[in-house]
Order: structure tokens, then C-alpha cells, then sequence
């Protein structure tokens, strides 16, 4: 086996595994990897993984398990004998058990594929894609069929509150997974939804994004135009077309697919779409209208019109799916968020400090407007570290300088290059900053995770909120700032 002979075509299924067989898993420490080797592990299989790191919360919660760890990659992690490798997406031809596997010709695989072949085959496969919104809108989806006693298959990319792990392998007849359009593998350089067979399938948006892999939004539009053309007849569509890409998408397919499509959003041209909403606080009150849903009110312990939305189409499946629309509004109603989106980490002496995912300029402006609207009165610091591929590139800089128009001041971490940035022009976070202030939120620029805690911590008074926003850790920031206010006011 060569290099060149690693390829979708030759990847291996589950099935070919016995019970009690033997599998690997390289690069076993994210969340989806994690969950994914814990289940197989329950399931029966022997399992093992290596990680360069086992770091939280996954470094627990598989300790805590029967799966075999290694912590750092080597040739010698693989069993004498294995049956099957994973492997992850975050995982290079490099790897030097990548290379073993080469050397071996041992059978292998990748998340996707593994995801399938577990919980969504035999199953009527609902899919929620898009550039904003996949995992809250999963989870919300999964908790509402839990609730309701449908006990359903689901993955979750976080770990989400709501549900007693992120990825389960239920009896019930619906299948919940967040169809990411990232690649699955160096060697499988195709969207991870793609192998996931959607009947119902959610488009919640499209907007540019993964600048390392893809070159322009149109890349992106073709993966979900493939997408729509695999739904089966008797599937369906769910498209939010509050996008520009969404709706021109929906208008070039409506009548190429034979699959119906249904469009929801905020703009009275969709088939459901949001009347009304009114904020009290984190919980907001929202109408919607719609020939497939007629009047219907319901409540949301989550601010901002973009969680109005996931919950529009959690509904939408939910009443689809069979269920009374009080049920429904009751599942939505009490849903606990994915951890790390709005999560309230501190809230004492008049300081709230919260932590969120954002970092594509969408994201932010959706998560600093709502939360405005929860806190209208607070002084609002958005905190951010450019730390995705694309967020540290020039290609949305414009973008982020109306991004924080919500908050009264806006704290930029300064990118940090990495060896994936070569030849690239990476953000000017001193300009932007520049730019920011421009628009009358002040806006300050620091070096590192370590200095915007000492800045925050002179600066913050008694009637602020901290947003912090990073799909990464942020150096430790949010558990420092946490640590630090409970010394400062208590628990």
C-alpha cells in the first residue's frame, strides 16, 4: 500500500468486525472520536486509541471507559493483531501510525463512515447541516425525540447538556447527527455528511468558511447541492432562507429534486417563518406562522433570533415526526444548550461571564445581538481569539469590524501563525481593532490569553457581562476568568 492507495474505495465497514474484534482509533481524543470509541467499546468491540494529548473534558470521560489509551502516536499503539483503524480527520499521512497502518496493510476507516455504519443505517437518517447552528440544533432535535420517550440514535459534535452523552446508538427509529461539511480524512476529502444518507435534511445556512479547504462559497454551495440531489422522494428538505445561498440554492433545486423542500426563517417569504419574538431575560418568546405549522407559540431558555430559528425547525420535525404540538412546545421549552454555546460560567456581584463558540463573524454579531437583547443594560466585552483556519486569515477581516456593533467594547486576541498558514495572509488584529473603534466600540488589542485576563480583571466593574468566543480553548481563558471572579465575589 501506497500513499495513493488510501482511498474511500478501498476503506473497510464495520461490518466486516466481529463482535469482540479489535480496533484502533488514531486520534482518539476529540469529542466525536472519543464518544465514537467509547460506543464501539460498548458495542463489544476491543478497543484502543493514541492521542498526542487526552485534555477535558474527553480525557476523563475515556479514562472512565474500557478503551485502551495511548498518549502520544508510535508504530507499537497498534495491536499485533487489529481488525480495523480509524481514523481521524485531524489525523495526516505523516502520522507515523498512519504509516504502520500503510506498512501492515491493515484494514481501515473514518468517522463518518464508522458513524453510519453504527447508528444512522436502518433508520430514517435526519441530517442537520450548514455554517451556523449544526450542534445546538441536533441536540435540540435528539433531546426533544429523548423526552418523548422515541429513544433515538444521535451524535452531537460538543457535549451537550441535555443529553446524557453526545453520541448514542438508541432502539427508536430516528437517527440525529450533525452533518458537518468539513473533510472526513486526508484520504476522504469529501464532507463528512455525505456519508450520512439524510431523509429529512436541515440546511440551517451557508456562508464561506473552512478557507483551508475550500476556495470560494461556491465549493461550499456544490457539496450541499449533491447533498439535496441524494434525498429520496419521501424525504425532505428544511432550508433556512435567511441566507443568500440558502434561498439561491432552494430556488435552483425545488423543482430538480424530488424531494419536497420546506423553508423556514425570519423573512415572510419562507413557508415558516418567525412573527414575534420577545426576550426576558436568557428565555425569549417567539410566534411563528406558516402553512405547515398554522399559529404557534413557544418559549426558549436561550437568547438571540439564530436559536429561535433551530428551534422553528426542531418543531417542524418534531410535529413531521408524529408529535402533538404541545409536546413539542414542552421538548423545546426546557432544552439545556450544547456546552460552550451561551454557557453562563459565572453570574455574582453583577459580573456574568460567559462563554460561546463563535468565530465566524456571523456567529459573533448572532451571539453579541442576543445577547444584548437578554442584557440590554449590562456593559458587554466581546472577547475573542481568531483561532480557526479561516477566522485567523485577512479573507473575513472587513467582516469582523461590524461583527461586535452589539457589544460596548471588543477585546482581540493577536493570531498566532502556525505552520497550515504558510503563504497566507493572516488577519491584521491591530488594524481591525483600529477599524472597530471606528465604529464606536472601543476595541483593544492583546498578545495573549494571559493578558486579557489581568486586562479584563482591572477593568471589569459590577455591571458588566464577558462574552468570551474561541472554537478553541482560548489558553485557558474562560476557567482563569472563572477562577478569578469566584476569589473576588464567591460562589
Amino acid at each position: 500500500m501506497v500513499k495513493s492507495d488510501f482511498s474511500i474505495s478501498n476503506a473497510v465497514s464495520l461490518r466486516s468486525v466481529p463482535k469482540g474484534g479489535r480496533i484502533h482509533v488514531i486520534g482518539v481524543a476529540g469529542v466525536a472520536m472519543a464518544q465514537l470509541a467509547v460506543e464501539l467499546s460498548k458495542q463489544g468491540y476491543l478497543v484502543s486509541g493514541s492521542d498526542k494529548d487526552f485534555y477535558e473534558p474527553m480525557g476523563s470521560y475515556l479514562r472512565n471507559s474500557s478503551v485502551t489509551l495511548f498518549k502520544g502516536y508510535s508504530a507499537e499503539n497498534i495491536p499485533p493483531v487489529v481488525d480495523l483503524v480509524i481514523i481521524g480527520n485531524a489525523v495526516s499521512y505523516e502520522n507515523v501510525e498512519v504509516l504502520a497502518v500503510e506498512q501492515r496493510q491493515l484494514s481501515y476507516t473514518c468517522f463518518p463512515q464508522v458513524l453510519h455504519e453504527l447508528i444512522i443505517s436502518g433508520k430514517h437518517s435526519i441530517v442537520v447541516t450548514g455554517t451556523h447552528g449544526k450542534s445546538t440544533t441536533t441536540a435540540m432535535i435528539a433531546s426533544a425525540f429523548l423526552k418523548l420517550g422515541a429513544d433515538p440514535s444521535y451524535f452531537v459534535g460538543g457535549i451537550a447538556q441535555d443529553l446524557p452523552m453526545s453520541l448514542h446508538r438508541g432502539e427508536g427509529k430516528w437517527s440525529v447527527v450533525e452533518g458537518d461539511e468539513y473533510d472526513s480524512a486526508f484520504f476522504a476529502k469529501v464532507p463528512k455528511f455525505s456519508f450520512y444518507k439524510p431523509d429529512t435534511c436541515v440546511i440551517n445556512a451557508i456562508e464561506y468558511d473552512h478557507a483551508d479547504i475550500y476556495p470560494n462559497v461556491e465549493s461550499i454551495v456544490k457539496e450541499f447541492r449533491e447533498l439535496l440531489h441524494g434525498l429520496p422522494a419521501s424525504g425532505v428538505a428544511l432550508c433556512c432562507v435567511d441566507y443568500v445561498h440558502v434561498q439561491t440554492l432552494v430556488e435552483e433545486m425545488r423543482d430538480s429534486i424530488k424531494a419536497p423542500i420546506i423553508t423556514f426563517g425570519c423573512t415572510t417569504e419562507a413557508d415558516v417563518y418567525i412573527k414575534s419574538r420577545r426576550q426576558e431575560g436568557l428565555t425569549q418568546f417567539v410566534t411563528v406562522v406558516g402553512k405547515e405549522i398554522g399559529t404557534l407559540e413557544f418559549s426558549l431558555p436561550q437568547s438571540g433570533v439564530y436559536n429561535a430559528k433551530n428551534a422553528l425547525v426542531t418543531l417542524l420535525i418534531m410535529l413531521r415526526a408524529g408529535f402533538s404540538r404541545e409536546d413539542a412546545v414542552l421538548a423545546v421549552a426546557s432544552f439545556k444548550s450544547v456546552k460552550r454555546r451561551q454557557e453562563v460560567r459565572f453570574d455574582k456581584g453583577g459580573v456574568t461571564l460567559i462563554e460561546d463558540f463563535a468565530h465566524h463573524p456571523t456567529a459573533v454579531h448572532e451571539t453579541l445581538s442576543g445577547l444584548r437583547e437578554a442584557f440590554p443594560s449590562k456593559k458587554i466585552w466581546g472577547v475573542f481569539e481568531p483561532r480557526s483556519n479561516t477566522s485567523r486569515r485577512k479573507v473575513f477581516q472587513e467582516a469582523y469590524v461590524n461583527a461586535f456593533q452589539s457589544a460596548d467594547y471588543a477585546v482581540l486576541c493577536n493570531v498566532e501563525s502556525r505552520s497550515i498558514d504558510a503563504n497566507q495572509e493572516l488577519m491584521d488584529v491591530g488594524s481591525l481593532a483600529t477599524e472597530i473603534s471606528k465604529t464606536g466600540v472601543v476595541a483593544h488589542t492583546l498578545q495573549d490569553a494571559k493578558a486579557i485576563e489581568g486586562f479584563l480583571l482591572k477593568e471589569v466593574g459590577t455591571n458588566d457581562l464577558i462574552v468570551v468566543m474561541s472554537n478553541g480553548s482560548f489558553g485557558g481563558l474562560p476557567s482563569a476568568l472563572e477562577q478569578q471572579l469566584i476569589a473576588r465575589f464567591g460562589r
